[in-house]
């Protein structure tokens, strides 16, 4: 059989995506984004350095709430 990408640009095409594969006419094989294909869906840019500290800033926060 063929492998195709395609992107779902509304909600009612997951769903009939999610039925063709309850009826067993495709599967569906999931891949993890690619972290250059995230970047190109972030609003404003940010360094790698932007990033580190914005995770780090973001771990200590939920360090502190244990």
């Amino acid at each position: 059989m063929e492998t195709l990408t395609i992107k779902l640009k509304s909600e009612k095409a997951h769903k009939l995506i999610k039925d063709l594969e309850d009826l067993n006419i495709i599967e569906v094989l999931k891949t993890p984004a690619s972290l250059s294909s995230l970047r190109h869906q972030i609003k404003t840019k940010m360094s790698s350095e932007e990033i580190d500290k914005q995770l780090q800033t973001l771990r200590d926060e939920w360090q502190s709430n244990i």
